[in-house]
């Protein structure tokens, strides 16, 4: 049977005619069958996939109800046929596991699409006895999706656009479309735009609005503008695109470094429960820029590459960035994130980091592969607090790299409260790698680091004070890793035995001394896959680094 995605929770609301929920999951009707998530599960909403044979009679499609919604035991019902399950997507809980590579670690994703894999849970009574609302009145949904095309090359703007043989041409043209909730904006394939994209549009829970793309090719290519999709909707879904830009201008005391502001896609303030996948950004000044004001947005299965752009102002080391982040409970989780590394007047030479939070809040950061970047994460401004970063796989070659910096109080960019890291696997072979880095007044209320491997060539790192450390294993290939920071008496100056160095391919080996090894911590919030996606844990405790140990 055909299976729609609707979310479950507290506190009345409505989201359209027909349906009824508490807070923000919609509730529905006895009687279905919930088969998507399972409880507990890290990062993944309580959704409930719904089938109901259709009433004797009734009109149906695909032996479903169509049409007006359908009351039962003064429930809603809403009919699987007036949902347009692409546009459900974002609801579907997905699989942690992802395709491996050679090494056995998972495969970076590059303009495609994942189906989720369900789950089916049987605890229907438990969650109907939550859902159990009364309604007063029954309407109907909307009108059917529509799907507006954008082509470059066939298009025309006088066209309707509602078809591919009917196209529009411009982005200025697909900038004036009204999308309403279920709608599609896709760009063809192969195509190249000079941005903006400005993606304003708001669709809803149910049904969000998706830009993509449609055709054969590479990805559709947006280009050259200061922020290159410009996205202050909500409830949208983004996906297969790719931004980058041509340098404005250089910096010709630095190096002639790459210089100027270009983003590939900007978050404005207000945008809000939105869901970047599965596309590019090259090139640029940050790859993707969550501001302040925007929040509870996902950045997931993104590749960010060769982000090396600087700031064209001599007396600021700004840009360079991955994904940078001054925005509120996002999600930033699955992405490949490499190069961002650019001149610097101020920090030995080099500056650039995978991800920067400076003001940002509740913000996670989980199962990223990051390499060849200045910095990994980078912390700044006293608003940022309680970030958590686990099962990321860092690795860099570069002379001057590191893997965390954040700042206490008497920092002039801090203090930045309460950051947790768990479960990450940090390799910087570089001879100036300085891989942990906690000045200004650290403390156990500014930094919290379990369970993680960090081998670094030269320092492992320096705490101006005692942090909130245990579990951790550090190393160096000459036997004698360089600590700045008391250490617990569960952490290990030791080799954690990976299966293969040479060749990152960083999961632990037989006999590693980070097997079972750690804190139940990071399972206590929410952490219950590794990078690759097994079970944590998977013997008798949680095993050390990013990857439990298989037989």
């Amino acid at each position: 049977m055909t299976r729609v995605a609707i979310p479950c929770t507290l506190g009345l609301k409505t989201l359209q005619p027909g349906v009824r929920s508490h807070g923000s999951r919609v509730c529905a009707v006895p009687e279905l069958v919930p088969q998507d998530c399972v409880p507990g599960r890290p990062h993944c909403p309580n959704v409930l996939s719904l089938r109901r044979p259709a009433p004797a009679g009734s009109p149906s499609r695909n032996g479903l109800t169509s049409g007006r919604a359908v009351t039962v035991r003064s429930l809603v019902w809403a009919p699987a046929t007036s949902l347009d399950q692409e546009a459900v997507d974002m609801l579907d809980c997905r699989s942690h596991e992802r395709p491996r590579n050679a090494g056995g670690h998972p495969a970076v994703l590059e303009g495609t699409r994942q189906r989720p894999i369900v789950m089916r849970w049987s605890l229907l009574a438990t969650l109907l006895a939550s859902m159990l609302i009364a309604v007063s009145s029954v309407g109907t949904f909307a009108a059917t999706p529509r799907t507006y095309y954008v082509d470059c090359s066939g298009g025309n703007d006088a066209y309707a656009g509602t078809a591919t043989t009917t196209a529009w041409r411009s982005l200025v043209k697909a900038n004036g479309a009204t999308l309403a909730p279920g709608d599609s904006l896709l760009l063809r394939r192969g195509c190249t735009w000079t941005g903006p994209l400005k993606v304003k549009w708001v669709g809803t829970v149910i049904q969000p609005i998706r830009i993509g793309a449609y055709g054969s090719g590479e990805l559709p290519k947006i280009q050259n503008h200061y922020d290159n999709v410009d996205i202050t909707g909500s409830h949208l879904i983004i996906e297969n695109l790719f931004a980058r830009a041509d340098a404005p201008t250089y910096d010709s005391g630095c190096q002639n470094a790459r210089a100027g502001w270009r983003v590939g896609f900007r978050f404005r303030s207000g945008a809000a429960y939105n869901t970047l996948r599965y596309s590019r950004a090259d090139d640029l000044y940050a790859g993707a820029f969550l501001s302040s004001g925007s929040h509870h947005n996902r950045v997931m299965y993104n590749r960010f590459s060769n982000n090396n752009m600087k700031s064209a102002d001599v007396a600021s080391d700004a840009g360079a960035i991955g994904i940078d982040i001054a925005g509120d409970d996002n999600e930033i989780a699955y992405n490949a994130i490499s190069g961002s590394d650019a001149c610097s007047r101020w920090f030995g030479g080099r500056d650039g980091s995978a991800i920067s939070i400076f003001g940002g809040q509740r913000n996670s950061i989980h199962h990223n592969d990051a390499w060849e970047n200045n910095n990994f994460i980078e912390f700044g401004h006293s608003r940022s607090s309680d970030t958590i970063v686990a099962y990321n796989k860092v690795g860099s070659t570069l002379k001057i790299a590191t893997f965390l910096v954040t700042r206490g109080a008497s920092d002039y960019y801090g203090p930045v409260a309460r950051t947790r890291a768990y479960n990450n696997t940090a390799y910087l072979t570089g001879s100036s790698a300085y891989a942990i880095q906690c000045g200004g007044g650290c403390g156990p209320g500014i930094l919290t680091f379990k369970n993680n491997v960090v081998w670094s060539e030269d320092r492992i790192g320096y705490a101006d004070a005692a942090f909130d450390e245990s579990n951790n294993i550090y190393w160096k290939s000459n036997g004698a890793p360089k600590i700045y920071f008391p250490i617990s008496s569960t952490s290990r100056r030791a080799n954690p035995s990976f299966v293969n160095v040479r060749t990152w391919d960083f999961r632990l080996a037989a006999g590693s001394p980070g097997i079972d090894a750690g804190t139940i911590e990071s399972v206590n919030r929410g952490f219950t896959r590794d990078f690759g996606g097994d079970a944590v844990p998977l013997g008798a405790g949680v095993d050390i680094g990013m990857d439990e140990y298989r037989d």
